[in-house]
């Protein structure tokens, strides 16, 4: 009978074995003190530790948390009493996990021991975590989300299902799903139902609902069936959304249809007729492009027939003047210099607006010296005033940059031609400049320039047409007032190509200021490039010595000019009537600068400039080329350079000019 007791008993200690080592969860065996005396074949592989290391270690080794006062109380109390809780547990990597611990006190023979079965609980928290997530979704979620049991009983209710029909979650589960169905509509349900049971789901279906103010809501319906573990269908998942805005725009959108519908009929035909329109107005383009091109054309070529000649001209006064002359001679020569300079600032003019109106004008962006180009604006301002006996009055800004990047001729040009009108419009009193500075964004500046003058002032009828093209006060054939009416017309237009503003305030007999604004960029470089007429000029009759000048003319008069005035400065030249015969001459001897006119025949002056640097390619030299024309909407300083020429210079030039060039490209 003793032996078959201590059968059992060694059957049932085998079977206690088994399951401790192949228990899933991990087991600990530890002594009063929590030292380990045994663990399972879990612990081993979770812990990552041996079971000779574990055997050495103690149950606070293996706890995340530290031993203190609160974890030594937990051992305390599963001794006596057990004790479940959740804590971290280490692996030997150092990682941890979180654990739900079950510990109870047990006694032998040896003393008290106490036995902890540890689960890790890091999928489960995880899933809870899921569920907590998905189950916030739903319950905030906009849409209704409510779900039915398959006898059509209300078993799960959401926020937007409370909002959508008015029902709070302890007035509406339990209750059948009829209760948010018009009595018409409640067949639905059956049909619903069969299909969910047949685990067909549906993913639209529009319907009415009623809330429970009765009022009937225009619902889309999104219905799948809910599985349980054995994957059987239990129940029915509903998503509800209020369409009653949207079908009420689908509403004004089909009317809005039919009505876009009519109008797109009648713009068919408007269509058709603005096609025909269209092709005549392109007709009609062609033809106005025809004749500005021609009108362009013309005004080059009645250009170059009046500058060659003014350029003889203006060239046989500059000679005249610089030779021996009596008195009465030299008050001749004065009148010729003044009205030859009238009348090119009349052909300047309208050959200004003709540049203009073809889009070729455009800014030059150098650096220059503002505070060296007022000096000369006020210069010329004082001997202007001086003519009339006006007082000239000056009112710069001390704290305008001195160094900027524009088009100081395009400036001189404007400040000129507004000077130029406020004294001939004053017969007494003074003419005031102001210049100051109104804005600067990084390194962009912007100026306001102004000129008043104590003359006429401008009529009311007039001040609306002021900046027109040929237009003037006064139009009479004996007017007192000389003058193309062009001055402020294109002034108005440098303005724009500055991006600044033009206007003036005027009172009749009390005279007017002219403001205008214009941007420019700061140069860092503090005028390292200036142009050299930023410099004084001076006519230095001995500059030329040395130097040979090549001059390509085919105009006899036009030659002669320049032959004595490059004579008068004192460089040798040589003289070609062709471009041909500039070439022979190039081929045997070496010039230090080239004058040639862009217009002739056989080969003009682009091509000669062409075959000029194809040459010079080998010999690894340089020879300036400054182009004279008198084709004005021709002279294009980017067209020049383009053809490989350094420069140009307009028919018809004084001296000063042609030493201006001089100056710049042989000293």
């Amino acid at each position: 009978m003793k032996k078959t007791n201590d059968n059992d008993f060694g059957v049932k200690l085998e079977i206690y074995k088994t399951a401790f080592e192949k228990a899933n969860d991990i087991i600990l065996l530890m002594d009063s003190n929590g030292k380990i005396i045994e663990a399972n074949n879990q612990a081993i592989t979770v812990y990552g530790y041996s079971k000779e290391e574990l055997m050495n270690m103690n149950i606070f080794q293996i706890r995340y948390y530290k031993q203190d006062e609160f974890v030594e109380n937990q051992f305390e109390i599963a001794k006596i009493e057990g004790i479940q809780f959740t804590t971290f547990h280490c692996k030997k990597d150092g990682s941890k996990f979180p654990v739900e611990v079950n510990s109870v006190g047990i006694n032998t023979g040896s003393g008290k021991m106490l036995i902890s079965i540890i689960r890790d609980i890091t999928h489960r928290l995880q899933s809870e975590a899921e569920f907590r997530n998905l189950a916030a979704i739903v319950e905030s979620s906009e849409d209704a989300i409510l779900s039915e049991d398959l006898n059509g009983i209300i078993t799960a209710w959401n926020k937007g299902a409370e909002k959508l029909y008015g029902y709070s979650i302890e007035e509406i589960v339990g209750k059948h799903v009829s209760t948010i169905i018009p009595k018409e509509n409640v067949r639905d349900v059956d049909l619903i139902l069969r299909r969910v049971i047949n685990g067909i789901g549906m993913e639209k279906y529009e319907t009415l609902r009623v809330g429970k103010d009765g009022k009937i809501i225009n619902v889309s319906l999104g219905i799948s069936p809910i599985y349980n573990m054995d994957k059987k269908i239990i129940g029915t998942s509903i998503i509800a959304r209020d369409i009653t805005e949207k079908m009420q725009q689908e509403k004004a959108l089909k009317e809005k249809y039919e009505e876009l519908s009519t109008v797109y009929e009648e713009l068919t035909a408007a269509e058709e007729e603005l096609r025909q329109n269209f092709i005549e107005l392109e007709k009609a383009k062609d033809e106005a492009d025809r004749a500005n091109l021609a009108k362009n054309q013309f005004l080059d070529s009645v250009s170059h027939e009046i500058r060659t000649p003014m350029n003889g001209i203006i060239g046989i006064i500059d000679l005249l003047s610089i030779t021996e002359l009596n008195e009465n001679q030299r008050q001749y020569v004065k009148i010729l210099k003044n009205s030859s300079r009238l009348l090119l600032d009349v052909i300047n003019s309208v050959l200004d607006i003709s540049k203009i109106e073809a889009g070729k004008y455009e800014l030059d962006m150098r650096p220059f010296n503002l505070k060296k180009f007022l000096e000369k604006v006020t210069a010329e301002l004082s001997a202007m005033c001086t003519s009339k006996d006006l007082k000239p009055i000056y009112m710069l800004d001390p704290l305008i940059d001195e160094y900027l990047l524009g088009d100081e001729v395009k400036l001189h040009q404007i400040l000129l031609n507004i000077i130029n009108n406020a004294i001939k419009f004053t017969e007494r009193g003074a003419i005031t400049l102001s210049a100051k500075k109104i804005a600067q964004l990084n390194d962009r500046l912007t100026l306001e320039f102004s000129i008043a003058d104590t003359g006429i002032g401008i009529k009311e009828e007039f001040k609306k047409d002021i900046f027109n093209k040929f237009t003037q006060q006064d139009m009479s054939y004996d007017k007192k007032y000389l003058g193309s009416g062009l001055g402020l017309a294109i002034s108005k237009e440098l303005v724009k190509l500055m991006n600044g503003n033009i206007w003036f305030e005027s009172k009749e007999q009390h005279g007017s200021t002219f403001y205008f604004t214009a941007d420019f960029l700061l140069d860092y470089y503090k005028g390292s490039d200036e142009r050299i007429y930023d410099k004084e000029i001076s006519i230095d009759l001995s500059i030329g010595e040395n130097k040979k000048i090549l001059i390509i003319e085919n105009n006899e008069i036009s030659l002669r000019i320049i032959c004595d005035m490059i004579k008068e400065i004192g460089c040798e030249f040589i003289c070609a009537y062709s471009g041909k015969q500039a070439l022979n001459v190039l081929e045997n001897q070496d010039v230090d600068l080239i004058l040639m006119d862009i217009q002739m025949p056989e080969l003009d002056g682009f091509e000669i400039t062409k075959i000029i640097r194809h040459k010079e390619k080998n010999k690894k030299k340089h020879t300036p080329i400054v182009a004279m024309t008198a084709y004005f909407l021709l002279a294009n300083k980017e067209m020049c350079v383009e053809a490989g020429m350094d420069d140009y210079i307009t028919k018809p030039f004084e001296m000063d000019t042609l030493i201006n060039i001089l100056q710049r490209y042989l000293f």
